[in-house]
C-alpha cells in the first residue's frame, strides 16, 4: 500500500489527476500548500494525494514520471508506505503487495550502497566475526559475521542499474562491492595475525552448485525487493553466505597459509566468487526484466543529475 503526496505548479492538479485516473485510480484529493524559498518568496503550489494499492502507485509513478510535463524543478513526489488503509477500493487490489514504484527501489538502492563509515564499521566488524569463525570453524560466529555485512543490495544495485540504464547506480553498487570484499579481506589478515594455523574451515561448494545456488538467491532476491511483504533479510544472509565467506577465507590464509588438506588452487577460489557474484547480478537484472520494471520512469534523476553538473 502506498500513499503519494505530488505537489506541483498551481493549476497542474487536473493534469496529474487524468494521469491518475487513467491508470485506475478512483479519486484523489487535492488542496493548496503556501510554499517559501531561502529568498523569502512565496508560492502557491497545488498538492495532489491519493491512497492506493502497491501495483497501482508504481502504474502511476510510471506515468507520471515519464510525462511530458514533468520536471524535478517544478514536481516533487513523496511516497510512504503505510501500516493500514480503510478506503473504497477493494481490499484485495488495495493489499496487493506486487509490484513496488521504481522509484522505491532506485532510492532503497542508492541509500543501500553508499560507502559511509557505519558501512565499513558493520563490514569490518562482521568480516572480524566471520574470520574466527572459519579459522576455527565455529558456525555461530560464521552466522553472527554474516548478518553485519550487507552485500546483496550492492549486486541488486548492479543489476538494477544495468537494467534500467541507470550506471551511476550500478557503478556505486560495483563500487561498494569491491569496497565491501577489500574489508573482508583485512578482516580475515587480522584475525589471521592473532590466530595459529590451519584454517579449519573446508566446506566450499564446487563451481556450479555455487553458481545456480548463487542464481536462485539472485531471482529470490529481485522479487523481493520489489515485493511489500516477505524476509529479505533471510536472502540476504543466502547471498552472503556465498559471496563473503571466500574473501574472509582468503585473508586468513594470506596469513597462516592455505590448508594442505585443501587442494583447491585459490585462483579457482577466486573465479569461483567472480562467478557467484555475476550469477546474482544477471538472476537480478533479468528478474526485474521479467517484472516489468521500467527504467524510463527514472530518467528524471538522470535529468536532474545533469543539471546539477
Amino acid at each position: 500500500m502506498r500513499q503519494i503526496t505530488v505537489t506541483g505548479p498551481q493549476g497542474c492538479a487536473p493534469q496529474i489527476a487524468r494521469i491518475a485516473f487513467a491508470v485506475g485510480i478512483s479519486e484523489v484529493s487535492v488542496s493548496e500548500k503556501r510554499v517559501l524559498n531561502t529568498t523569502g518568496l512565496e508560492t502557491i503550489k497545488d498538492s495532489i494525494e491519493m491512497d492506493v494499492g502497491t501495483p497501482m502507485a508504481k502504474a502511476f509513478m510510471d506515468e507520471f514520471t515519464s510525462a511530458s510535463f514533468f520536471d524535478v524543478e517544478k514536481f516533487s513526489i513523496a511516497v510512504r508506505q503505510p501500516r493500514a488503509l480503510v478506503s473504497r477500493e477493494k481490499l484485495s487490489t488495495l493489499a496487493r503487495p506486487l509490484v513496488e514504484p521504481c522509484v522505491d527501489l532506485f532510492e532503497e538502492l542508492w541509500q543501500f550502497s553508499q560507502v559511509t563509515y557505519g558501512f565499513v564499521g558493520r563490514i569490518l566488524i562482521g568480516a572480524l566475526l566471520l574470520a574466527y569463525g572459519l579459522v576455527e570453524f565455529k558456525l555461530l560466529f560464521i552466522i553472527a559475521g554474516l548478518l553485519f555485512i550487507p552485500l546483496l543490495p550492492l549486486m541488486l544495485s548492479v543489476g538494477f542499474g544495468l537494467w534500467t540504464q541507470q550506471w551511476r547506480l550500478a557503478l556505486q553498487g560495483l563500487y561498494s562491492l569491491i569496497v565491501a570484499i577489500s574489508l573482508l579481506v583485512v578482516g580475515g589478515v587480522i584475525i589471521g595475525l592473532l590466530s595459529n594455523p590451519p584454517v579449519q574451515y573446508s566446506d566450499f561448494n564446487s563451481l556450479a552448485t555455487g553458481f545456480l545456488f548463487s542464481f536462485a538467491v539472485g531471482v529470490a532476491a529481485g522479487l523481493a525487493t520489489a515485493d511489500d511483504v516477505g524476509r529479505r533479510e533471510m536472502i540476504g544472509l543466502a547471498a552472503t553466505a556465498q559471496i563473503a565467506i571466500i574473501p574472509a577465507w582468503l585473508g586468513l590464509c594470506l596469513v597462516l597459509g592455505f590448508p594442505a588438506s585443501d587442494s583447491t588452487p585459490p585462483a579457482r577460489r577466486v573465479i569461483g566468487l567472480l562467478l557467484n557474484i555475476a550469477a546474482i547480478v544477471i538472476a537480478a537484472l533479468g528478474t526485474y526484466a521479467a517484472i516489468r520494471v521500467k527504467g524510463a520512469s527514472l530518467n528524471c534523476f538522470s535529468l536532474n543529475s545533469a543539471k546539477a553538473k
